[in-house]
């Protein structure tokens, strides 16, 4: 395949074509022209260049493919995402990024977190939001979180937090105010007279002071050791409570895991057992308890430095492997977090398809996170369940989602190797750690375990050639044989078959070394130690994440529920 340059001024044109036919809403042409840009091989003088051409590409498909026109599963809900990803991931590359640079970041980050709020994914969105924020001001990005502030208050249904996030969204639209200026006219629609923006400044006014919200800064959370209010700190700072308010305030006050099932109705049954009637709110307990024994490791584990001995295995001789891997109480930590996280996503849709009564209680044994948002028989094709094809809540779209950032889904676009392209799959390390062999390797260590792979890669492809030799030499002997059977010459035949031999050894020998080589390469999985607990602290706060979206899907769900007139028994769920 041909590669195509694209330099500075191309990209210029193109972004200026794109953003014309886009201000026309122009979606045949748009169609066209991303068609014509994709399934071609390009390289680009920067990597701002490239950066700028996969922003243009997700700004063309987040125009044509509207979460709103197509159906919450459709595969092309998901292109906009990954070139903005792709984007994303190349301009972090830039060490000592420039104010130009910074400027496309946020852009980049801003819709980024427009798609993925698109996708119900509540929270998900907000860092990117405030990274863009951060960096630049990004006017338009205020407008997202601001609007994404109203959203959430309108779907929480604790009611503090609810007027705290009526706080939030007021905070940002002064701010947004601030910045008009930086807007284009047609974005300044958001705070025209009479818009909803302004609207509800007023009512805010009318209704709130801003002295009402002052707790929330004074608070200060009672702890037992330095310890613990280094723990609860941690997980603050890093936005892993489960609890909404800890995704836009950094106070003290937020320190909890206050996020619980909310209320739901159920039919009077006489045959339940008390543990059997609170049997959703246990496991909903369940889950949140298995997160935060995972939260704990994970913090438990960080600071421990890679020699540190503990007597849980001081009870055997450890073999030098030469692997460089750390083998201690850390790395138990570790994995044991990464096991727990990893099984709360199969954990949850199992929650999901009993409450939602998806499948029959004959199909338990397959149900997982994979399995629970398609159709369990039937086609081969991956078709969405019934009862959720026509789903318009969206958080269980959310749900689905953070499935395909996991797991590579059937029929789908891979959207899980542009979450961090460097990194291993989720799924290989959890299979490493699960069945076959996992080392988490000192940085320093991967790098001189990596240092001989140009000596190694040259000794495969010597080998690969000797094989090559052999088989040529091989064929060559396949027709001298032949002649001599022809002609009868015994003795020729004969030395032939000898040589032939003696080749053939060679050659099984050259290939059970690239055998070998395979089989041990491939019998760990050896992974850094900095790439690793990456990977668990964005599988923690999808962990985290799924777990709230599961108990705000129940909320939108009962919200809207039919009315029967059934007479409701508010019952008190008792705490320990």
């Amino acid at each position: 395949m041909s590669v195509i340059v694209l330099n500075s001024s191309t990209l210029k044109e193109l972004s200026l074509k794109a953003d014309e036919l886009l201000i026309a809403h122009d979606h045949e042409r748009l169609k066209a022209l991303l068609e014509s840009l994709l399934g071609v091989d390009y390289s680009f003088e920067s990597l701002l260049d490239e950066a700028q051409f996969y922003y243009t590409l997700g700004n063309c498909s987040q125009e044509l493919f509207s979460y709103h026109q197509l159906d919450w599963f459709s595969d092309e809900l998901s292109k906009s995402v990954i070139f903005f990803r792709k984007a994303l991931y190349i301009i972090r590359q830039i060490e000592f990024p420039t104010d130009n640079e910074l400027i496309l970041q946020s852009c980049i980050e801003t819709n980024l977190g427009n798609n993925l709020s698109s996708q119900g994914r509540a929270f998900c969105c907000i860092p990117l939001w405030d990274n863009a924020l951060a960096t630049t001001k990004n006017a338009v990005s205020i407008i997202s979180k601001a609007n994404h502030g109203l959203f959430l208050a309108s779907t929480t249904y604790d009611p503090s937090h609810k007027h705290y996030h009526y706080f939030t969204a007021y905070k940002l639209i002064n701010l947004g105010l601030e910045r008009l200026e930086q807007l284009h006219p047609e974005q300044r629609i958001a705070y025209s007279e009479d818009s909803n923006f302004m609207n509800f400044k007023a009512w805010f006014e009318d209704t709130y002071k801003l002295e009402d919200f002052d707790y929330f800064d004074s608070f200060e959370e009672e702890v037992e050791t330095r310890k613990h209010g280094n723990y609860l700190k941690w997980c603050g700072d890093n936005k892993l409570f489960i609890n909404d308010l800890n995704d836009v305030s950094e106070s003290e006050i937020v320190y909890q895991d206050i996020m619980t099932l909310p209320s739901f109705s159920q039919q009077i049954n006489t045959t339940l057992s008390m543990h059997e009637e609170l049997v959703y709110h246990g496991n909903f307990d369940e889950l949140k308890n298995d997160y935060c024994y995972a939260r704990y490791l994970f913090f438990s584990a960080k600071d421990m430095p890679n020699d540190y001995e503990h007597f849980f295995n001081k009870t055997y001789p450890h073999v030098e492997d030469m692997s460089h891997s750390i083998t201690n109480l850390k790395a138990s930590h570790y994995k044991s977090a990464f096991r727990s996280l990893y099984s709360l996503f199969d954990k949850v849709a199992y929650f999901i398809n009993r409450f939602f009564g998806l499948n029959d209680i004959e199909h338990d044994h397959k149900i997982s996170f994979d399995s629970i948002f398609r159709e369990l028989k039937g086609s081969k094709n991956w078709k969405p369940h019934s009862k959720l094809k026509n789903s318009q809540n969206c958080f269980i779209h959310a749900l689905f989602y953070i499935l395909k950032d996991i797991r590579d889904v059937k029929d789908s676009t891979s959207v899980s190797r542009w979450l961090d392209p460097d990194a291993k799959a989720f799924s290989e390390i959890r299979n490493a750690i699960e069945h076959r062999s996992l080392k988490i390797v000192d940085d320093f260590g991967y790098t001189l375990i990596q240092s001989d792979v140009a000596f190694k890669q040259s000794q495969l492809e010597m080998l690969n050639s000797e094989i090559e030799g052999f088989e040529i030499q091989l064929q060559e002997l396949y027709g001298k044989i032949s002649s001599a059977k022809k002609t009868q010459n015994d003795a020729l035949k004969a030395e032939l078959e000898t040589k032939k031999q003696s080749v053939y050894k060679y050659l099984e020998r050259a290939k059970s070394k690239i055998d070998e080589q395979l089989k041990l390469s491939s019998h760990s999985v050896l992974i850094k130690e900095s790439e690793f607990e990456s990977r668990l602290m964005t599988l923690m706060k999808l962990a985290r994440s799924s777990i709230m979206y599961l108990s705000l899907a129940i909320h939108v769900e009962e919200k809207n529920k039919p009315d029967k007139g059934v007479l409701m028994i508010p019952k008190e769920v008792p705490l320990k």
